[in-house]
Formats: C-alpha cells, structure tokens, sequence
C-alpha cells in the first residue's frame, strides 16, 4: 500500500520526466502495472544473467571511455532493425511507478537521455519476454565505460547485423 500511494505522487514527474526524454507523449496507460512490472524486472535479471553465462546466445560487448558514438550508432542501427518492436522500459522508478511500454527504436534512439534519466542503465525487454537488451553505463571504468549485452533471437539478431556493419 505504501508503495502504490508513493507512486502515486511520483508519477506526475516520472511521465513528465520520461515524455520529455523520449521526445514523445508519454500516458498514464504506458504505465506496466506494478504487480507486472515486478514480474518483467525478475525475469529481465535473470534474462540478463542467462546471457552473460551463454554468449553463443547473446551479444555482450564493451565499450570504452569516449566511444559514445559507437553506443550510439550500435543503438540507432538496432532501431533501424527492428523498427516497430514493442518494448518495456524498466528503470529505477518502475518499482514505484510501473515500467513503461514504448516502441524499442524510441527508447535506443534516446538512449543517452534515457541513462541520465534513470541514473546508468536503459533496461528494455519485448513485451512477450524474449527479447533483451541492456546499455550500462560505469563513468568509473575507462576501459568498459559501456556494457551492451543483447539476447533474443530477433534483437540478437539484428544486434549482430549491426555489429557486423
């Protein structure tokens, strides 16, 4: 109870907030419900874990301080991909607020605007569960400043025609 009155106060803001680094409206029915979200964030750690163990099933690559090009052109050549794919957005106030369903091409076109919002990451995963992708973001570390890890057959997919390129 606590938690849904606190989210009721915060998400004026938290909409507010990701409308304005998307560059598009976000509403109240975006919003995951947060019996849901709790459910989308278990699965996206363990997704994230699974990946990371298997990597003939998924693309982790690193990035280092200064290639924040790179991350940004790896993000927008994957919205190009998969340019209607439905995602889930999961940040820190997803918690109290409930995650945000959005266009994927949206969220890894804003992805920098998206890491300053939430704090170090943009978390995303399709709606059906599947599908992956995490952008990390350690200020503290020169040589892997940037985490990209992608899993999913049609994301990882489109991640490694993009790494390709």
């Amino acid at each position: 109870m606590i938690r849904l009155n606190n989210g009721k106060a915060v998400i004026p803001w938290f909409l507010q907030a990701v409308t304005e680094a998307l560059g598009e409206p976000i509403g109240l029915d975006a919003l995951v419900p947060l019996p849901e979200t709790d459910a989308a964030l278990i699965s996206f750690r363990n997704a994230y874990q699974d990946a990371v163990k298997q990597p003939a099933a998924s693309l982790q690559t690193f990035f280092s301080a200064g290639q924040d090009e790179s991350v940004r052109r790896l993000s927008e050549c994957i919205a190009t991909q998969l340019p209607s794919e439905r995602a889930i957005l999961i940040m820190k106030l997803s918690a109290t607020c409930g995650a945000v369903r959005t266009e994927l091409a949206t969220l890894l076109r804003h992805v920098s605007a998206i890491i300053r919002l939430d704090g170090d990451s943009l978390s995303a995963m399709s709606e059906d569960g599947t599908q992956g992708m995490l952008v990390d973001y350690n200020a503290d570390d020169e040589r892997q400043t940037h985490e990209v890890t992608v899993w999913g057959d049609r994301w990882l997919a489109a991640a490694l025609a993009c790494k390709l390129v």
